[in-house]
């Protein structure tokens, strides 16, 4: 491939990439508009046309190096029959399961109830410059257990834990199951077009020390194996948020090709402790992002890069941009990383 991130992955790329997360979001005007052409989040995200508009968006305000596709971590969940509604000014809210009562559903068919995000990253593929990666992505099986079990996000997913320590082998039985649907989803987000996987464990800070490696990492393994015993050999990015030192054992074990890092992490502490033959992306705090004067950008912005100049790095904020990020400081961030030396 000649686009932009699989070049950087073959050790073909000189410079440093750069793209956002959430960069197909809220904080652009128009997203409002495309959002409004759907009655509901879930219609959206299987809206072949919304989906491609939405995805294509930032790069008309940006000179970036990837899209990432359109869609929700959630629609796993959904397309296990699970119920999934997204509440506006609230979030998402599913049907709790309850341990060792809720049967997990095995052998679904999720790719078919998945096609719409399949046909988008066809064209998406076919429309974007060949330079430009395109990114497929999943939520992580504890991620998704999070969401499953609590049925809502939370301060500290005290249900999904007390479901961990008192219905462990039905608990791993649900996790076990989701890195085969989540396996599936980036197999077929691959198969479509993709460049570059990605995987999201938005709550892997949740995960009690014991458990790290049985719920984020071997997952995580395991995911890349099925996804290798089909030939899917696309690079993956993980994205273990505020893990803290367990990223140690994650960049050695996980077997990912990239690791996220989020805004909390000391860079110098990555390029001592981490597996160096793992490529890092990160870290720029999004809230750096929202001042109509952000006094400090330019500094934070060279100091990230002068702490990764010898190092596989790709540029992004160590979240999502959110909704109230200002458009002249994601393009400013985007002249200083490009004018780099």
């Amino acid at each position: 491939m000649n686009d932009v991130l699989s070049k950087f992955f073959k050790h073909e790329y000189s410079s440093t990439p750069i793209w956002f997360l959430r960069q197909a979001g809220r904080h652009i005007p128009e997203y409002f508009e495309i959002r409004n052409k759907a009655d509901n989040f879930i219609d959206f995200c299987l809206n072949t046309k919304l989906i491609v508009e939405s995805t294509k968006l930032p790069l008309k305000y940006y000179d970036l190096d990837a899209a990432i596709v359109f869609s929700d971590i959630l629609m796993i969940p959904w397309a296990m029959n699970r119920k999934v509604d997204f509440i506006k000014g609230v979030g998402p809210k599913l049907q709790p399961m309850v341990p060792d009562e809720t049967k997990i559903l095995k052998n679904m068919n999720i790719f078919q109830k998945l096609e719409p995000l399949e046909m988008s990253i066809s064209i998406l593929r076919n429309e974007l410059p060949q330079s430009t990666s395109l990114i497929g992505f999943a939520g992580a099986p504890w991620t998704l257990a999070c969401y499953m079990i609590e049925g809502q996000s939370s301060k500290d997913f005290i249900n999904t834990r007390k479901a961990l320590w008192n219905s462990n082998k039905w608990f791993m039985e649900l996790i076990d199951t989701l890195s085969i649907y989540v396996a599936e989803k980036l197999e077929m987000q691959a198969n479509a077009g993709a460049d570059v996987l990605m995987l999201f464990d938005s709550w892997s800070h949740m995960i009690p020390n014991n458990f790290f490696k049985e719920c984020a990492i071997n997952p995580t393994a395991k995911i890349i194996s099925i996804l290798k015993s089909k030939n899917i050999t696309k690079p993956i990015i993980g994205f273990p948020f505020k893990a803290g030192s367990s990223l140690v054992d994650y960049s050695y074990e996980s077997n990912v090709d990239c690791i996220a890092l989020d805004w909390t992490v000391n860079l110098n502490w990555i390029n001592k402790n981490l597996n160096p033959s793992v490529a890092i992306q990160g870290n720029l705090d999004p809230a750096s992002l929202i001042p109509f004067n952000s006094y400090h950008l330019d500094n934070i912005v060279l100091s990230i890069l002068n702490v990764m100049k010898d190092n596989r790095f790709i540029f992004s904020v160590g979240h999502g941009l959110t909704p109230d990020c200002k458009i002249k400081n994601v393009r400013k961030v985007i002249d200083i990383v490009r004018n780099y030396k």
